[in-house]
């Protein structure tokens, strides 16, 4: 269980969070909402011990591998979608699953292209495929289905629910019928 504690945070005079507390369940699909500027992102960053929280604390994560899609894609342009797969891939059986998951995100055909000749709903694809590839325990999604048709965000869903089915799933969305697909816990921040 992951369990936040308390959470301060702030940005100058902006307070973020004040005595946040919550609690997530190993293998539990949490959808969290909220306005931009609620934290969702921050949160985040705090989770992957990328900031540091002024004030309480976040444990459960010690000794978990986490893995991410951040509201950015965060991909590398000039290389291929291949590549950008393979940077994550540690071992030969990830390396063996990249056409497999490329193909079940409808980009089978994209393999050998560079990602700065993709689409932005395309490159979010490549980032969900990055995020899935490696071995994870906790799996944070900030906005993962942004740029994706309705459908493409269905069959998306799906693989994601198949790909993390056992284990922690994080997302942050502003859109109700993304934590339906996910069939995750809403959450209000």
């Amino acid at each position: 269980m992951i369990e936040i504690s308390h959470l301060e945070k702030s940005y100058g005079k902006k307070k973020v969070f004040s005595d946040f507390s919550m609690e997530i369940q190993e293998g539990e699909t949490l959808c969290l909402m909220g306005a931009s500027g609620r934290g969702k992102t921050t949160l985040f960053r705090m989770l992957l011990g990328l900031e540091k929280p002024d004030g309480g604390s976040i444990s459960g994560l010690k000794g978990k591998l986490c893995s991410a899609v951040f509201q950015e894609d965060r991909l590398l342009m000039e290389f291929t979608v291949r590549e950008n797969l393979l940077a994550v891939c540690a071992s030969q059986k990830q390396r063996k699953r990249v056409p497999e998951l490329l193909e079940a995100l409808g980009l089978g055909e994209c393999l050998h292209q560079k990602v700065s000749q993709l689409s932005g709903g395309m490159m979010r694809r490549v980032a969900i495929a990055r995020a899935l590839l490696p071995a994870c325990d906790v799996l944070i999604l900030d906005e993962p289905f942004q740029g994706l048709d309705e459908n493409t965000r269905k069959k998306t869903a799906d693989l994601m629910k198949k790909e993390t089915a056992g284990k922690t799933l994080i997302v942050a969305t502003h859109n109700e019928e993304d934590a339906i697909l996910l069939e995750g816990r809403i959450v209000q921040i």
